[in-house]
């Protein structure tokens, strides 16, 4: 049975996520468990509720009798975390864009837990799906031009260090793209080994994400290898027509993505919305429903 103190705080807090999912009409509640412990807090009141059980291992999932979400996230840091998890839970299927879902979690110690979040998933993620991404019609991975895309989802809302940030992704035909840029700074991603620079890894989206901050694009393989970052982008813009209440950024992204093969991705700074280019025209707009910061 629970006895101490955090185990009975973490069965008033499972019992009043409960009551909250009711209130607000939510009905969905993920609960990201760590322990054994966790989860027999939630066995109450597991059969009149809709819970998603987020675990680590297999191993867990050996000790809970009801079915399990598994996501390896014990790489990643505790303020990241749930992020990473919903994207993985989003992309499963277990919830759709038009949802809003309860998070319980904990930001301090794998045996409790200490926070409540409402989360509106087309906000979170952005309104993009893999159907969007095939459309486009380009020879990229839809795994991969979708992790890039909701990576600059997230540098949208985030920004960096309470700052909004703007950048641009090119995503392959990289010997073309190549052709038409050159470094703005020494390539910070020069001399690590591919298989480090994938940008599928969470440690390279962070890289990535505190990269963004300098001017210039990156320039990403198909392969997911980030080849270079502050990248300057000279491709042939005759054919191009400037775009209403857009500046270089985005004429320079669907410049490129007319000039080579390569699909951009651009991340407006001024309103956080972000945007995919194929073949010189803008295919998809998401918008991020981020809070305005303050440029310094």
């Amino acid at each position: 049975m629970l006895q101490n103190k955090k185990d009975s705080e973490t069965i008033i807090l499972i019992e009043q996520a409960t009551k909250i999912a009711e209130k607000l009409k939510i009905k969905k509640i993920l609960v990201i468990c760590e322990s054994l412990v966790v989860w027999k807090a939630v066995l109450p009141v597991y059969a009149k509720n809709k819970f998603i059980i987020v675990i680590p291992s297999r191993k867990l999932a050996e000790n809970i009798t009801v079915e399990t979400f598994i996501c390896d996230f014990n790489a990643v840091t505790r303020s990241d975390r749930l992020q990473f998890i919903l994207r993985s839970v989003i992309e499963s299927g277990k919830v759709m864009q038009d949802e809003c879902i309860l998070c319980v979690y904990s930001l301090s110690g794998p045996k409790l837990l200490d926070t409540i979040r409402t989360v509106w998933v087309e906000r979170f993620y952005g309104p993009i799906t893999q159907q969007d991404i095939r459309r486009i019609g380009k020879s990229i991975p839809v795994d991969l031009l979708l992790q890039i895309v909701n990576l600059a989802v997230e540098i949208a809302q985030e920004g960096r260090e309470g700052v909004s940030v703007g950048t641009i992704f090119v995503v392959g035909d990289t010997e073309k793209v190549l052709e038409l840029s050159k470094p703005m700074i020494f390539n910070p991603f020069r001399g690590y080994p591919e298989d480090e620079r994938k940008i599928t890894d969470q440690r390279v989206q962070e890289s990535v994400k505190e990269l963004s901050r300098i001017d210039g694009a990156f320039i990403v393989k198909s392969t997911g290898v980030v080849h270079a970052a502050g990248m300057y982008l000279f491709p042939d813009a005759d054919k191009i027509t400037p775009m209403k209440g857009l500046g270089a950024r985005h004429a320079v992204a669907s410049a490129i993505s007319d000039n080579t093969e390569a699909v951009a991705v651009t991340v407006s700074e001024s309103t956080g919305t972000v945007r995919i280019f194929s073949a010189g025209k803008v295919v998809k707009t998401i918008r991020t429903y981020r809070p305005q910061s303050k440029k310094t």
